[in-house]
């Protein structure tokens, strides 16, 4: 299984790893190292107060003025294995051994006087280093013992030390507890953090991760992908708006597949579905079909690339217009080729026309050399195969609306729209006029008189730019 090491998820539990073993060595050396100092203390303490018992004996025995004699030196180990000494020896202050046993038996004085145990009794004697205490003490961790020499007086003015050896018979048990205690303190940490690691999972960790499963799908073109994820916090809120963003990627996606793959634009299905979208609600619309002036000579001169760029700026001329803060809810479609659909409420449709017209006239010589566009048009052969000139492009705007008239399907307006057109092909410049007609718009014309009354009202309504 491939591991990556630079995910979040793997840095976030390296990380929460390292902080757990770092907790646990931290409590657990805190807590071993106070129960050693406890343990050592209590050890202390019992082996002070066995060495204040021993002493208060032993001065009770001898009362300072008695000899160190067999009858005194056997009260005083009688009195010291009463008090659980086995190990005892006892020293003049010029290094003579009067006893000494060890484990309960005799010890050769010999091995009992080593220059060691002479440096011992000499601070004890001298009461270095322990001026207001009873005896001086030696403590061997590792030996787990304590090693106490207490000074005594005896014949009026000599003074002698007893020299005792206590164990310290409770540390294994102690340290045994100790090593208990310790463990149970590192699985209840590691609990506690295993436990909030879970947590931390499944409420960041999992869901990052699912989203992030989702995000990956959605790449890939799976736009039907829904997170699971029902919740009323911040990554439910987040899940949702995700569910919401994939619904609208998906809508977008298919309206994309409609759009023009040229200018990006609407194609017929949306333009259809506003238009009938419009009549079902009764809204009161314009429908503003755009077309370009003698584009096809242009491409006939220029080429099909720089034909495209003529109808992208016109898309930018239209788009422009309709994001204008004094324009709402204004649609612009692409039917193919150079012919563009606009619908908005009939209250906009003129403003509309006439900036749209200006913004396209404004800039439309910059798609010409400079030849051209000083002469103010360009030959080309026409259809009939003859040398002819043709001016700058222009744009022809026909509104058809349904203030006027009612229309019972969309073909009925687009024909209209088409009547206007092939009216407004027949002036100069850019134009734009809107059908006012208030009679039945005729599909086929029967008599001259009809068209010429039709053609009479749309005129009245022409403006040129």
């Amino acid at each position: 299984m491939h591991i990556n090491t630079k995910s979040i998820v793997f840095r976030t539990t390296l990380l929460y790893v390292v902080i757990t073993l770092l907790n646990v060595s931290v409590f657990v050396l805190l807590i071993f190292e106070n129960q050693m100092d406890l343990i050592a203390e209590n050890a202390i303490l019992n082996s002070q107060h066995k060495g204040s018992n021993l002493k208060y004996r032993i001065d009770n025995i001898i009362d300072g003025k008695g000899e160190l004699n067999h009858a005194n030196i056997d009260k005083i180990l009688l009195v010291s294995s009463r008090l659980g000494v086995e190990t005892i020896s006892l020293f003049t202050e010029d290094g003579n051994v009067y006893a000494a046993i060890k484990d309960g038996n005799p010890l050769k004085k010999e091995e009992a006087a080593t220059d060691e145990i002479f440096k011992l009794i000499s601070i004890a004697i001298a009461k270095r280093d322990f001026e207001d205490k009873l005896f001086f003490h030696r403590v061997k961790k590792k030996e787990n013992r304590i090693d106490l020499y207490i000074p005594f007086n005896f014949a009026m003015d000599k003074i002698g030390v007893a020299a005792i050896t206590l164990e310290m018979k409770d540390v294994d048990r102690q340290m045994t507890y100790l090593y208990r205690q310790c463990v149970m303190i590192a699985v209840l940490i590691i609990t506690i953090h295993g436990l909030f690691a879970f947590a931390l999972s499944k409420m960041l960790i999992i869901p990052l991760r699912t989203l992030y499963e989702a995000a990956r799908s959605i790449s890939k073109g799976k736009l039907n992908i829904r997170v699971p994820i029902v919740r009323e916090d911040e990554i439910g809120q987040l899940a949702n708006s995700f569910n919401e963003m994939s619904v609208a990627l998906q809508g977008m996606r298919d309206e994309a597949k409609e759009a023009n793959p040229l200018t990006g634009l609407p194609g017929n299905k949306k333009i259809s579905m506003i238009i009938e979208g419009s009549f079902l609600t009764g809204r009161i619309f314009c429908l503003l079909y755009s077309d370009l002036d003698n584009f096809k000579a242009y491409n006939d001169k220029y080429g099909f690339a720089k034909g495209d760029d003529v109808i992208l700026y016109t898309r930018d001329c239209l788009l422009e217009t309709a994001g204008r803060e004094d324009f709402k809810n204004i649609f612009v479609g692409h039917q193919g080729g150079d012919d563009f659909v606009v619908i908005c409420d009939f209250e906009y449709w003129e403003s509309f026309a006439k900036i749209f017209v200006t913004a396209f006239d404004k800039s439309i010589h910059r798609f010409y050399n400079k030849t051209d566009a000083q002469n103010g048009y360009i030959e080309s052969v026409n259809r009939r195969g003859e040398r002819q000139r043709f001016p700058i492009m222009s744009i022809s705007v026909a509104v058809a609306t349904n203030k006027y008239r009612s229309f019972n399907h969309q073909a009925e307006i687009i024909q209209v729209a088409a009547e206007v057109k092939s009216y407004l092909k027949k002036k100069d410049g850019s134009v734009y006029a809107i059908d006012s007609r208030v009679e039945p718009a005729h599909k086929n014309h029967k008599n001259e008189k009809s068209t010429s009354q039709e053609t009479a009202v749309m005129k009245d309504k022409d403006q040129s730019v």
